[in-house]
């Protein structure tokens, strides 16, 4: 954040991550801030379960047996009965080890599980919680430089484990709050399941970006933080290095 309001360009934009206090109290455990006002990406998602179960409860005719509709299934049971489902289709068993099941099946269990999904519950919430469309405005473009910044700065340090819970959304000014570092310096490849990709961006996350996408105020933040990480490179790696080296963390 620093190196960030020390350059021009980047201070204009107001481009820094929100942060928390950590302290430290010994090798293995501390005491963290507790970040406030804030809401788990992975809540929206339930919120919006509960929403499409109520709404088709009320739907249901009269006479229909009450286990007629079943309850909103978790996302693992979601993703393994579509799983059994397409290896059935390529006659495979259940049993089959991970590793021999045909890209096509991933991918088809993928295709399904985000048509099942919308795609526009961020930005559904930038919305309803903006009383004008110029409030809309500025909380989307802040809600696209938190984005970048968070991105580039989690691309840099190789963070892992992005999942829905890990990723915090404030309502009341946009940004995005990342938690648990616990998956750094590229340990995400070195998973059962290696996470390859450089940073979080799916669909309600682009969403969210308003008009232009990742085309607009998205990608040039990000240029503008790349650029302060180049120029300023000795200085992270120096602070890294003390992370990556310490023999007494095990990261």
């Amino acid at each position: 954040n620093e190196l960030l309001r020390r350059d021009k360009q980047s201070a204009e934009r107001n481009l820094q991550a929100r942060t928390y206090s950590v302290i430290p109290l010994g090798g293995r455990f501390g005491m963290i801030q507790w970040v406030e006002k804030v809401a788990q990406l992975f809540s929206f998602y339930k919120r919006w379960q509960q929403r499409d179960y109520n709404a088709k409860l009320l739907q249901r005719k009269e006479g229909d047996p009450a286990d007629a509709i079943p309850p909103p299934q978790r996302p693992h049971e979601q993703y393994y009965a579509k799983i059994s489902a397409a290896l059935k289709r390529y006659n495979l068993p259940r049993s089959t080890p991970r590793r021999q099941w045909p890209a096509e099946v991933f991918r088809e269990v993928f295709l399904e599980l985000e048509s099942e999904s919308p795609s526009d519950l961020l930005s559904k919430e930038i919305w309803c919680s903006s009383p004008n469309p110029s409030e809309w405005w500025r909380k989307t473009s802040v809600y696209a430089r938190s984005l970048a910044v968070t991105s580039i700065l989690g691309y840099i340090v190789g963070l892992g484990d992005r999942h829905l819970d890990n990723v915090l959304f404030d309502p009341a000014t946009a940004e995005i709050v990342h938690i648990d570092f616990n998956v750094c310096f590229e340990n995400g490849k070195r998973l059962r399941v290696p996470e390859t990709v450089p940073f979080r961006l799916t669909r309600n996350l682009r969403a969210a970006l308003g008009i232009s996408g990742v085309e607009g105020v998205f990608r040039v933040a990000c240029e503008h933080v790349l650029r302060v990480a180049r120029e300023n490179r000795e200085v992270l790696l120096t602070l890294l290095d003390a992370f990556v080296y310490d023999p007494l963390v095990d990261w």
